[in-house]
């Protein structure tokens, strides 16, 4: 039975300390089972683990439906390797609107369900629709004006890519009040100019930036000071610009960068081979002042800043990290998954492969084996644990975006969810590569190069190590 501070997450109000203990115990459970796995190895696969290791979540309800439409597409296209033709998968997935992005404004947490349908191995695939829906489209939806964001919809039936231009090489997603990227607004010409600064102002590990058109850009506002004094810093803030255009519809090339952008391509991966990760840089870009995305601050018609910011923020800062609470959640329900799903292969063929027979007519399968059930069943049950908590930590965050109030207790909530779940999923590919022997090494197993997705959760969105270090801190 699970502890009572699993099956209901601690309330917004709730202590730090209490997000620990229910964190803490979710570990030390999955540890546990693990543990004994190893040195009892007497679990048996019963029917209420097996009923989790076969779980997967039905859709009822009008967004539910498109959810079950998108989850669908995603779990069924092939694996391509090719970045083009990856680019060219998500961009026809955008324009059959399997999910409209306006479902994103009327139930915000319907994106973060998605995460629990699929059940893929293209990890490229995922990444790009995690990066085309949250990142990209669900920052417009969460920070742009009413205007902003029917602009963005009236892109989804062309398929128009876009990408999130946040992290850069001096300052990485944990560092967020670090960006040097600056964007300087000239009253005279009603625009802005977005450049990088300094060399370590160079956006860098871009997912999807080589073929997008459009990007959300982080960079510092800087506003003219006030009878030719000083500039005004008034720190980052999210600008969402065409940063590069398809010259031929029909073509797989890259599109050409605007003017002021350049778009380098990151060295060869080991893994994901089919997404394109960019290095992008901006050399006095300009865009129009409708660029900044301006729900809760903007530059008004007189050209003075304003805002406009949800109780509980101080500065522009405290909104812009709330956009990352989305993109943890579907990390690490994802990873989580995606462990499941290796899980639930391996079970099923360690059910036919036969040992040895000696003299008897048939031999004892692989799942009887007692480190293999034993292994398996409790690595069950460990994801059930972590797949638990980070489930009702979802459901807090979907109302958290609809009142706008992102409290400390579930910024670190996240956090948790974050480490912990991506980290456990790259511990279960671990094991079943130790439990499955030479059958790891084939293909069919899941267990190559494509399971590498899981360490790629662990550092995007920000590092596992260098997050958990400032969580308990």
């Amino acid at each position: 039975r699970l502890p009572s501070c699993l099956l209901a997450l601690p309330g917004i109000t709730d202590t730090t300390m209490e997000l620990y203990q229910a964190a803490a115990a979710a570990v030390v459970i999955a540890i546990v089972y693990l543990l004994m796995a190893v040195f009892k190895g007497k679990k048996k696969m019963d029917r209420a683990t097996q009923a989790m290791l076969e779980s997967r979540t039905a859709c009822t309800g009008e967004v539910e439906a498109q959810i079950a439409s998108l989850s669908n597409t995603l779990n069924t296209v092939p694996v391509l390797e090719e970045e083009a033709t990856c680019a060219e998968q998500i961009r026809q997935i955008v324009q059959q609107s399997h999910l409209k992005y306006d479902a994103l404004v009327s139930d915000p947490v319907a994106l973060l369900r998605a995460t629990r349908h699929v059940d893929t191995e293209h990890g490229a695939l995922y990444t790009r629709y995690t990066v085309q829906y949250n990142l990209y489209a669900g920052t417009v939806v969460a920070l742009g004006s009413d205007e902003q964001r029917a602009k963005l919809f009236a892109t989804q039936t062309a398929g128009t890519l876009g990408c999130f231009a946040f992290t850069e090489c001096g300052a990485g997603v944990m560092s967020g009040a670090g960006v040097e990227t600056e964007a300087v607004y000239d009253p005279q010409r009603d625009c802005f100019t977005i450049h990088s600064a300094t060399p370590t102002a160079r956006k860098t590990w871009i997912s999807q930036g080589g073929y997008a058109e459009y990007a959300v850009i982080l960079a510092n506002l800087i506003m003219p000071g006030k009878d030719g004094g000083e500039p005004e810093k008034k720190g980052p803030h999210i600008f969402w610009s065409r940063i590069a255009t398809r010259e031929d519809v029909s073509s797989l090339e890259r599109p050409v960068p605007e003017k002021g952008v350049t778009v380098d391509m990151l060295p060869t991966k080991t893994s994901l081979p089919g997404l394109d990760n960019a290095y992008i840089s901006f050399d006095h870009f300009e865009v129009p002042r409708a660029a900044l995305l301006s729900r809760f601050s903007g530059v008004d018609d007189n050209g003075a800043y304003v805002t406009n910011f949800p109780a509980g923020a101080k500065r522009m800062l405290d909104v812009l990290l709330s956009r990352l609470l989305t993109g943890r959640i579907c990390l690490s329900e994802f990873t989580t998954g995606y462990a499941q799903m290796l899980l639930r292969r391996q079970w099923e063929y360690a059910g036919t492969r036969e040992l040895w027979r000696g003299r008897k007519p048939e031999g004892p399968k692989m799942n009887t084996m007692p480190l293999i059930e034993g292994g398996m069943t409790d690595l069950v049950r460990g994801l059930h644990v972590v797949q638990t908590f980070i489930a009702q930590t979802r459901e807090v965050v979907g109302q958290a975006i609809k009142g706008d109030v992102f409290p400390n207790e579930l910024v670190e909530a996240t956090c948790i969810c974050k480490f912990v779940g991506t980290s456990l999923g790259v511990d279960a590919v671990s094991m079943l590569r130790k439990m499955m022997g030479s059958h790891a090494l084939f293909a069919k197993s899941g267990l190559g190069a494509p399971a590498f997705v899981c360490n790629a959760t662990c550092s995007a969105e920000g590092d596992n190590t260098i997050m958990e270090v400032r969580t308990n801190h």
